[in-house]
């Protein structure tokens, strides 16, 4: 068989990490290997408990993950797995490159969430990342809404994307699969699939449509912040908070998200 690289796409909170956990979990180091930038930067910054700069923490873990990067694909893993945060077309395929010169049957599976309960968990974990950045405002005695507008902004972009991402990808992957992941701690369930050269097949038409409203995504569609709670993850105490959303799809001034 084939030596695999296979990218885990989609946003945080959309079920990434689960189904790597689930998945591979009890593989060992020859059968299945994982890469993600993004955990490794986290894992420094709480080794240096602030006493770097971000940026030079970044620049520093760059540095190495480029080595572990092409270690791991030329290395001897049956499988190795790359968080694709997102669906972001020049990461994925700049990790597909890397992936073909080592020799890898190239599969991608991205999982979607809808604003739903996924994507209220996605929204605060993008916005508040591992360092719980809405205490911090509050702690300021900022207006929550308005001093994060434009990371809310950042997020809503990232999402409008990504049908246009994973048309341009699918078609470039030797198999690609597309999962609606929108409810949480249930089983994903698949949209649509591809191989590569061919087009995009539809399995699911209700949730491959709910998928495309994404394009109109109104990035700058007004906003409240309802309330909040504190709940724990990983451990640690998190403030969560409940977003309304006016008219967040365009075209659709009847539907009011609460996320």
């Amino acid at each position: 068989m084939d030596k695999i690289l296979e990218l885990v796409g989609g946003p945080p909170a959309s079920g990434k990490s689960t189904y790597v956990r689930a998945t591979y979990g009890n593989r060992n180091s020859r059968e299945f290997l994982h890469l993600d930038y993004d955990a490794m930067v986290v894992r420094e910054v709480a080794r240096t408990h602030g006493e770097v700069r971000e940026q030079d923490i970044r620049d520093y873990v760059s540095m190495i993950y480029g080595r572990e990067r092409a270690t791991v694909m030329y290395g001897v893993a049956e499988r190795v797995t790359v968080d694709w945060p997102f669906c972001i077309s020049k990461r994925a395929e700049e990790y597909m490159s890397i992936g073909r010169m080592a020799g890898r049957f190239i599969e991608c599976n991205f999982f979607t969430a809808q604003a739903t309960e996924a994507w209220k968990r996605a929204l605060t974990r993008h916005v508040a990342g591992e360092y719980n950045a809405f205490t911090v405002f509050f702690n300021k005695e900022l207006d929550i809404a308005e001093a994060l507008r434009p990371t809310f902004k950042i997020f809503l972009e990232a999402h409008r994307d990504m049908p246009a991402s994973v048309e341009r990808i699918f078609p470039q992957a030797d198999a690609a699969y597309l999962w609606d992941n929108n409810e949480r701690d249930a089983t994903p369930m698949i949209i649509a699939r591809c191989n590569k050269g061919e087009n995009i097949e539809i399995l699911d038409q209700v949730g491959w449509d709910k998928f495309q409203y994404k394009r109109k995504i109104d990035i700058y569609a007004n906003f409240e912040v309802l309330d909040s709670h504190v709940e724990e993850f990983m451990g640690k105490p998190r403030t969560l908070f409940n977003i309304k959303y006016n008219n967040l799809i365009i075209g659709r001034t009847d539907k009011v998200f609460v996320i």
